[in-house]
């Protein structure tokens, strides 16, 4: 009877190895496939990448395209030029510009890239020109009905910030002059 049990046990404990085995190899197997097959969709994303960017190298060396591509390459330049945007905006945060060569942050009072050697030259603050610039733009948004000024938005311009608290100042004390006119209205 004892030997029967542990015999029965034995047998048990052997095919439930045996059966983790086999589970265990074809798990081993479908994990080693799946990795072969993110490789390759790996290789393929590459060589898609590199196609996209020959296509992009030829728009851009000025070579035709075919419309479609065109349409795609343009979308590209616009990426491009929000990103070199946004690279002035934080170097000119850091104290730095941005080499036109190799696009690196360099400190403002350099003459020359200490990373390729090209001139860099320092842009002069245009302060008063930009802001006429932008305000003259501002017209032309709004008399083009472009997709940043607002359907139907009259041409007038808010008061500037300066302004705005100057009528906040006095309207309270136009206020305080009409609360006094009809006090003595009242007596």
């Amino acid at each position: 009877m004892g030997t029967e049990f542990f015999d029965e046990l034995g047998e048990t404990i052997t095919r439930t190895a045996k059966e983790l085995g086999e589970r265990a190899e074809m798990l081993y197997e479908s994990q080693r496939i799946r990795n072969k097959l993110a490789g390759e969709e790996r290789i393929i994303d590459k060589v898609m990448a590199d196609l996209g960017n020959l296509i992009y190298k030829r728009y851009s060396d000025g070579e035709t395209v075919d419309e479609e591509l065109c349409v795609l390459c343009e979308e590209i330049d616009q990426h491009m030029q929000k990103i070199a945007e946004y690279k002035e905006a934080m170097a000119g945060m850091r104290g730095q510009k941005i080499c036109p060569s190799c696009q690196k942050a360099v400190d403002k009072d350099v003459s020359f890239c200490p990373y390729c050697g090209a001139a860099c030259p320092t842009p002069e603050p245009e302060e008063a020109s930009e802001d006429e610039a932008k305000s003259e733009d501002d017209g032309e948004d709004a008399c083009c009905g472009s997709a940043d000024a607002p359907q139907g938005a009259d041409t007038e311009q808010e008061p500037s910030e300066n302004e705005s608290m100057e009528q906040d100042i006095s309207e309270p004390v136009e206020e305080k002059e009409t609360d006094s006119q009809e006090a003595g209205d009242q007596k």
